[in-house]
């Protein structure tokens, strides 16, 4: 990849005080909600645009990532224009910059709307490209895991050092007969859908602490637009009380878009006393250089891939209640193992 020096902005504030974008953020990583239903951003500046993009695996700082923008971009307006016969306007059809569009869907005006519309295609299709790219790559899974656990890793010194309270850290791969035991309980399944495969568990000192945790990891660690929709559960923040409790926070507020209401994940063998927050992303990996393959760049395809995993938040004291009477772990996986025999045997009533 070729780096060139387009005006691009430092890094953005990593910590409060949060905009807009941050609460509608911060909504729809806890509600599991879905980044094709919101019909505007809230971006301040390229300086916000260009990190966004960088969280999802688009370094602008690359030639390469510039003409896999463009090359999304033209597939957006093409799907647009022969499979929708929707009509696109020369205000976002001939943009030098397609970055442009991600301030455009920010400001009130006519253009807003169709900026949302063709960023929603391209989230699409960038999404595809990236499958696309992990299929045919001779990369091994376990390279990849290792990337995302040096990110995640250096994400969490980050908020050590802003002086977020973490209390305990810990990164995890699922072994092969806890996968087996998943799949077996579910009757939906594929492999590709346990999620948790890679997963991370965050544990702040106490509940503030994870809000402000939560902020970081959309400004630092992942694009809110690649969680996964239906797979939020959260049981430790209300959010609709903090903004009310806020002055600032409530102000904001006032700008939020409605959206549907969507039911939170469940998870039937978690005791009733057991609370947490939980989230599933698909994580934007980048294909750079230390990787150990040899491949022709396409411009289609672009330099990401996207892996599955899953985060875990608590506070601490939340996770020693965790650890006692019914909500034990050792039981959690005793429950799940009748399923699995009750299921197997047809014993299940």
């Amino acid at each position: 990849m070729n780096e060139s020096s387009p005006h691009i902005p430092a890094s953005i504030d990593e910590v409060l005080p949060i905009g807009l974008q941050d609460l509608e953020q911060l909504r729809l990583v806890l509600r599991g909600d879905s980044a094709l239903d919101w019909r505007r951003l809230s971006l301040r500046s390229y300086e916000e645009a260009y990190q966004l993009l960088k969280l999802a695996g688009i370094d602008l700082r690359y030639d390469s990532d510039r003409a896999h923008l463009r090359s999304i971009y033209n597939q957006a307006l093409d799907y647009l224009d022969t499979q929708l016969s929707h009509f696109v306007s020369n205000g976002v059809r001939q943009l030098e910059r397609p970055e442009e569009l991600l301030l455009l869907a920010s400001k009130p005006g006519i253009l807003r709307d169709e900026a949302c519309i063709i960023l929603k295609v391209m989230h699409v299709v960038h999404h595809v490209a990236g499958r696309e790219l992990l299929y045919r790559l001779p990369v091994s899974t376990q390279d990849l895991f290792y990337k995302v656990e040096q990110r995640v890793f250096n994400v969490i010194d980050g908020m050590r050092a802003h002086g977020i309270r973490i209390a305990q850290f810990e990164g995890s791969r699922k072994t092969n007969s806890s996968i087996l035991t998943k799949l077996l309980c579910r009757s939906d399944s594929l492999a590709a859908e346990v999620h948790d495969r890679i997963r991370f568990r965050i544990i702040t000192e106490d509940l503030s602490s994870l809000f402000e945790a939560l902020n970081y990891m959309t400004r630092q660690l992942f694009p809110f637009n690649y969680i996964v929709p239906g797979e939020s559960r959260n049981d430790l923040l209300d959010l609709e009380a903090s903004i009310q409790e806020d002055e600032y926070l409530m102000e904001l507020s006032k700008g939020m878009q409605d959206l549907p209401n969507r039911d939170g994940a469940s998870n039937p063998y978690s005791a009733k006393g057991f609370r947490m927050i939980n989230f599933v992303v698909d994580l934007p990996v980048r294909i750079d250089e230390d990787l150990p393959i040899d491949r022709v760049f396409d411009e289609r395809l672009g330099n990401t891939v996207f892996l599955l995993v899953e985060f875990q938040l608590v506070d601490q004291a939340t996770h020693i209640t965790n650890s006692t009477g019914d909500n034990r772990h050792t039981l959690y996986k005793e429950r799940q193992l009748k399923k699995v025999l009750d299921r197997l045997t047809l014993e299940d009533k």
